[in-house]
């Protein structure tokens, strides 16, 4: 940004002011190849035979009639200039209708036309026409206006001169760029005056986006190098060059040397450095119309109200803060008499530390204290309200009084809202950048919870002010800074649901401002990229809040302003693509069926006896399932969480006319829901709040993953859905899962408490160890497990659900359950090895280390890849119903538990077939002795009957998935999923005569009085599950082992 200086001569001031502009047509080939704007001055054309071409293209003068000295530069003052201007328009595509219509709106506005607070336009007139044929080329004049003598000299006449007045038409184009003058207020001819200088000062602005800072540089150096003035032309010369202004992608302006930003500026936008001496070098916005920095040598002072006498007490304002904190002593009555020690003490306290503490501070004091522990109740009555001095004070209170009268903080060091006591309410200030306050209160587990958030970014919140004295020809600038300023500000804006609020209601005002405004393809492209920002995934629990407010829809105003501004869009045809939102805007064949297909996702067609109209705009939201609630007649009040869901795009339909019969095929977008309804979005229902209707829509089939509707009316379109399970049936589910958990878990609390009671005693040999060592861990995770599936489907039961905590409930749950299955792989692994790996020997240690890195290691290394690939994408877990699980519809997420569990059952089921082999051909009483083989039976049984149970049961749980309409599935699945805590009870610990032994006392001789004999193992082949037993007979082994014997 740069100023120039600029001397020109001065000419008499014109006698009125006026717009003028040169519009070239022609019906055949318009040929206007640009658009080009200058300033002149307003003068007339004598009516005489010839008139003198005025040769100054550019002047301003005061109204007064004062000049300018020669050779003086002056600024630009607060007085009134007159400036005509002329503008060339190109209209090469534009129909000859359309053209009619612009001279016709010209005539028609009401002037002045308020363009900013210091700039007007007081008459607009179109003066000539320029067309081609292929005979001739002509430029006519429009009434009132006429070619001056010498153009129709030098380019030749196409009328007659009647009468001695020049007569409108041209027979080319000037070159020189003067077209018609007026013809009214003729006046004689006259020498023209001597010149005068006059000096004006110009900003420019300069876009160095792409630019280096090491040109910028150069042209900084360039610039200040040059020798002035620099000649224009004859009449004109720049005096001077100086950058004044530097922007930055950031939102912020600073000042070059010697210029500063004015006063006002500073408190308009926000200062990011000191205000001083009225100004500041940088300021946190944009001016969108300006001015830039000044030199620091014009500025003016603020201005300060003149002094007046302070106002009495009684009439400042007052603000009574009703005020209290808790202290752990014992109540007594006696407390609130005014004479008690105590009760004078905490009042002169609070009057003292208060009025110590804040500004505006008028009186204090202590209204009573009530039992409930103590609670003292007090007044402050101050003028001025600072929740950061309230904060002070009150740790004061408690720093002061605190040990004297047990005055404990439960909540501390909160960065936000610092202090507080269970149960207290905390006002707090919003961020810097940000507009409003917080309040929070305080919890029994020491953490703040946030009631309401109020704050707005300043720059949202600047751009609302802006937008409430919006005019039409500020819109473009206007919504190319709020497309720009919700694109930086994307995942701030969409976190808060006040900053939504905000840009919703500056949405409001530009369709306000479009009523009057036609919109193109450009604008129309900037508002839909900043109403994308608003639909997206991040936005989903700001809207919640939001939709939760039953007197307010800022949903419904959202879309509100889609569609009004679809009502002013300019003529033209033109598709406008972005990442959330598309818009076509196309002709209707009036002669055949017209089929629309948006995105491969919507279907609308149209027959051709129903296309009355000429264009049709269609409108596909993406995602504006985010944002409407999913609420109508029989779900208002509970549109957050109400049992429909929008299962298709939802897709907005404008036409120039009238319809009745229109069809619309919608994708289904959650297969795992049925009884679609179609619906539109009604504005009017529910007293205005809006919601989803049927009237005048019918469902005509579902299949295949598509829905197709008709209707008889245009609007806002979409389908809803809901789960194909009744609500009573899945209420019973819910109670079948969560008491069949309980059960499983307390079964697991058993199974380790008999493991731990008879430890000692089974685990004589390494066999023995591993075998309980496994068991264990299988059953802790479990239990782990399923103690954060209760947590998950508390957090999935809460209105507000905290996608944080049940992220971190699914990722724990995912780990325990492949924790589950990893161990039983490791027992499936142990058995193979001992019975196929007959002399080989593996120490415990080894078999620990690798039992546990198998165990744990390989199902964290999963569970973190999973959450790593799919959390940065939000897709990690559901969010279609709510639960606390691992994603399948969008990144199947899921697929990382299935495969690995589903995966290890198969290695189980080989395993157990393989040793299965093994024992009918050798015998597992060959090799082990009686106490190892006692644990590789255990070993075995379990594994035959829990692999194919836990696979079974997570096999259903797919199917629940692939299926979910299937009632079937969920009942056995809910069924099975709560007996695996029992079956590890029964088959891994009650079903071992060793730990019933040990649990009764009861033990088998030890191994060190048997004899070894050849002869007993001939006795006892094949699988060696029973032994026939007499007293003073044993069984031994035919091999020793080095391993130590004992019970197992």
């Amino acid at each position: 940004m740069h100023s120039t200086e600029m001397s020109l001569p001065q000419k008499p001031n014109p006698s009125e002011s006026e717009y003028s502009g040169k519009l070239a047509r022609d019906t055949q080939k318009p040929f206007c190849p640009s658009l080009r704007s200058q300033f002149r001055e307003s003068e007339s054309l004598e009516k005489q035979d010839c008139l003198e071409t005025p040769n100054v293209t550019s002047e301003e003068s005061p109204t007064d009639g004062s000049q300018v000295p020669s050779g003086e530069k002056r600024e630009v003052t607060a007085t009134l200039i007159e400036k005509v201007g002329e503008v060339e328009l190109d209209v090469y595509n534009i129909p000859l209708e359309d053209i009619h219509y612009l001279k016709f709106h010209v005539k028609s506005v009401t002037y002045p036309i308020l363009i900013s607070s210091v700039l007007n336009v007081t008459d607009i007139n179109i003066t000539t026409e320029c067309s081609s044929d292929p005979s001739a080329f002509r430029c006519k004049c429009e009434d009132q206006y006429s070619w001056s003598c010498d153009q129709c000299s030098s380019y030749g006449s196409c009328d007659e001169i009647v009468d001695g007045k020049i007569r409108g038409c041209l027979n080319n184009y000037p070159s020189d760029g003067k077209f018609c003058q007026p013809i009214t207020n003729p006046s004689p001819t006259t020498t023209a005056e001597p010149s005068t200088t006059y000096g004006e000062i110009i900003e420019i602005e300069l876009d160095m986006t792409d630019i280096s800072a090491t040109l910028i540089d150069v042209l900084r150096a360039s610039v200040s190098g040059l020798t002035y003035p620099v000649l224009i032309s004859n009449v004109l010369s720049v005096t001077e060059v100086n950058f004044t202004t530097a922007c930055y992608p950031n939102n912020t302006c600073r000042c070059e040397d010697q210029y500063s930003w004015s006063c006002d500026q500073c408190l308009s936008y926000g200062s990011c450095d000191n205000i001083t001496d009225d100004s500041c070098g940088c300021i946190k916005a944009i001016p969108p119309y300006g001015p830039f920095c000044q030199p620091i040598t014009n500025l003016t002072a603020c201005p300060t109200p003149s002094p007046t006498p302070a106002l009495p007490a009684e009439e400042e304002t007052k603000n009574t803060l009703n005020l209290q904190f808790t202290m752990a002593i014992t109540f007594d009555s006696n407390f609130n008499d005014e004479n008690n020690a105590m009760f004078k003490d905490i009042d002169q306290t609070i009057k003292v530390i208060y009025k110590r503490n804040m500004r505006g501070f008028i009186s204090a004091k202590l209204n009573r204290l009530k039992s409930g522990s103590v609670i003292a109740d007090f007044t402050v009555i101050t003028t001025i309200v600072d929740n950061v001095e309230i904060a002070k004070a009150k740790e004061d209170i408690v720093s002061t009084l605190g040990e004297k009268y047990k005055i404990r903080f439960t909540c501390l060091n909160n960065t936000i809202f610092r202090s507080g006591q269970v149960n207290e309410i905390v006002v707090a200030d919003c961020k810097l950048d940000e507009v409003g306050q917080k309040t929070a209160i305080c919890q029994e587990n020491g953490h703040f919870s946030v009631r309401e958030n109020n704050c707005v970014l300043k720059e949202i919140e600047n751009l609302f002010f802006l937008s409430q004295a919006l005019v039409g020809t500020g819109l473009p600038v206007f919504l190319e800074r709020l497309r720009n300023s919700t694109f930086n500000l994307l995942d701030r804006i969409v976190a808060s649901p006040a900053t939504i609020s905000t840009v919703v209601n500056i949405l409001k005002n530009v369709a306000n401002v479009s009523r009057s405004t036609p919109i193109n393809k450009p604008l129309m492209k900037n508002f839909l990229e900043t109403a994308g920002v608003l639909t997206s995934k991040g936005a989903k629990a700001s809207w919640d809040v939001l939709n939760s407010n039953l007197t307010k829809s800022e949903s419904s105003a959202f879309l509100g302003t889609v569609e009004t501004l679809s009502n002013f869009l300019t003529d033209d045809f033109f598709d406008i693509e972005t990442s959330r939102i598309i818009l076509n805007k196309t002709t209707v064949n009036n002669s055949i069926n017209n089929l629309f297909n948006l995105n491969s996702s919507v279907l609308i067609e149209i027959p051709a006896s129903e296309a009355s109209f000429n264009s049709i705009t269609i409108i596909t939201f993406d995602s504006l399932d985010n944002v409407l609630p999913a609420r109508n007649s029989s779900s208002l009040n509970n549109s957050v969480n109400s049992v429909n869901t929008i299962n298709g795009k939802v897709v907005l339909v404008k036409v120039n006319g009238t319809i009745k019969n229109v069809t619309f095929s919608f994708d289904v977008l959650n297969k795992a829901l049925a009884n679609p309804q179609c619906v539109f979005w009604n504005f009017n229902l529910f007293d205005g709040l809006g919601g989803w209707d049927d009237k005048g829509c019918e469902l005509q089939s579902e299949k295949n993953g598509t829905v197709t509707c008709h209707c008889n009316h245009l609007t806002s379109f979409s389908i809803l859905m809901s789960p194909s399970i009744p609500a009573v049936l899945r209420v019973a589910l819910e109670f079948i899962t969560h008491i069949g958990v309980g059960i499983s878990m307390g079964c697991l609390v058993v199974c380790l408490i008999i493991e731990m009671l008879v430890w000692n005693a089974v685990t004589g040999n390494n066999t023995s160890y591993m075998r309980h060592v496994s068991i264990v861990n299988i059953a802790v995770s479990l239990l782990i497990a399923d103690i954060w599936f209760i947590i998950g489907a508390a957090i999935s039961d809460n209105e507000k659900k905290d996608l944080p905590a049940c992220s971190t409930a699914t990722f724990f749950i995912h780990f325990f359950y492949l924790a589950l299955f990893f161990w039983m792989l490791v027992s499936g692994l142990l058995l193979l090895y001992w019975t196929v790996m007959v002399f080989s020997h593996m120490s415990k240690p080894a078999m620990l280390a690798i039992s546990f890195s198998l165990g744990y290691g390989a199902p964290l290394i999963i569970a973190v890849i999973t959450i790593a690939v799919t959390a940065p994408g939000k897709q990690y877990i559901r969010d279609n119903d709510g639960v606390c699980w691992l994603n399948w519809t969008e990144s199947k997420a899921l697929l990382a538990f299935v495969i690995p569990a589903l995966t290890i059952v198969v290695i189980n089921l080989l395993i157990l077939i393989v040793v299965l082999f093994k024992m009918l051909r050798r015998g597992v009483g060959d090799v082990t002795q009686s106490d190892e083989r006692n644990a590789l039976v255990v070993i075995a049984r379990c594994l035959a009957i829990l692999t194919p149970f836990f696979g079974t049961t997570w096999g259903l749980g797919v199917g629940t998935m692939t299926t979910p309409n299937n009632l079937g599935i969920h009942i056995v699945f809910a069924i099975f999923n709560s007996l695996q805590g029992l079956f590890i009870l029964v088959f891994g610990t009650l079903l071992d005569k060793k730990i019933w032994e040990a649990l009764t006392g009861r033990s088998q001789v030890s191994s060190n009085r048997t004899k070894t004999t050849s002869a007993a193992t001939s006795s006892s082949g094949g699988l060696g599950f029973f032994r026939l037993r007499r007293r003073n007979v044993f069984n031994v082994s035919a091999a020793p082992t080095s391993s130590p014997t004992g019970a197992s």
